[in-house]
């Protein structure tokens, strides 16, 4: 067989597997897309803040159409639209079976915004605003603007450090007398954080980060020393001597 000969066949047996190939796959597709694999059943798991019907809802799947109708993307991508949603996992069964496997924000901070509350987690993101507020520390004295403050944005890049220093602050105060008794800290300057403990009636200026611990531990000492006296307490010597000032009314 001559070397044209042998190329054209070669030629024939590529176009007649691809014929092949294309046929199945074409095949394959019309199966998926048949009402043999329309949704049964939609389940939502692991959601606690956000309803089974708004993730639904938002997810745009419905039963008695086909699972593979709407990508993947586009499922998530609709029910990241709510805030409190961080992600979600889809996973379609052949019985008809789709579930939604959310993992949800959750609110760790509230910034105080005109008459309402501005809840935030851990990531900066803005999770709701509301007239009511939770029992969770306020953060005053950032600096993200009004009108970026909208559902769904987080902080600007100098609060979300700050935010950091917060998370580090009321994690330390845990293993402090002042576990959970923070109700207030203001950031508006990272080198003076104050924090305020409403039930003590006293303000705690920490300064800078440095030294975190032995400063809390500090403070909760003179709360013991102070009781029912308003005020604030300050560290000198690096934050190894803890000064109290009482309010003069």
């Amino acid at each position: 067989m001559s070397f044209k000969s042998k190329k054209k066949n070669n030629k024939l047996k590529i176009v007649k597997w691809t014929t092949i190939i294309v046929i199945i796959l074409t095949t394959i597709i019309l199966f998926m897309m048949s009402s043999v694999f329309n949704i049964k059943q939609i389940v939502v798991v692991n959601n606690s803040k956000v309803s089974s019907e708004e993730i639904i809802n938002l997810s745009t799947l419905t039963t008695d159409v086909n699972m593979f109708k709407t990508t993947n993307k586009a499922i998530r991508e609709g029910i990241k639209t709510n805030a409190y949603i961080e992600d979600v996992k889809i996973k379609r069964n052949i019985n008809g079976t789709v579930t939604l496997d959310v993992q949800e924000r959750v609110a760790t901070y509230m910034l105080k915004f005109v008459d309402a509350y501005v809840y935030i987690n851990n990531q900066g993101y803005m999770l709701e605003i509301s007239e009511s507020p939770l029992e969770l520390p306020i953060i005053t004295g950032f600096s993200t603007v009004n009108e970026e403050i909208i559902v769904g944005n987080r902080l600007n890049k100098e609060d979300l450090k700050k935010l950091d220093d917060v998370i580090k602050i009321v994690e330390t105060s845990k293993n402090t007398p002042l576990a959970n008794l923070i109700t207030e800290i203001d950031i508006s300057d990272f080198a003076d954080y104050k924090l305020t403990v409403e039930s003590e009636q006293k303000i705690i200026r920490i300064g800078e980060m440095t030294n975190l611990n032995i400063k809390l531990q500090m403070a909760g000492k003179v709360f013991e020393a102070e009781k029912e006296k308003t005020g604030e307490i300050y560290f000198q010597e690096n934050g190894k001597k803890a000064i109290f000032k009482e309010e003069v009314v």
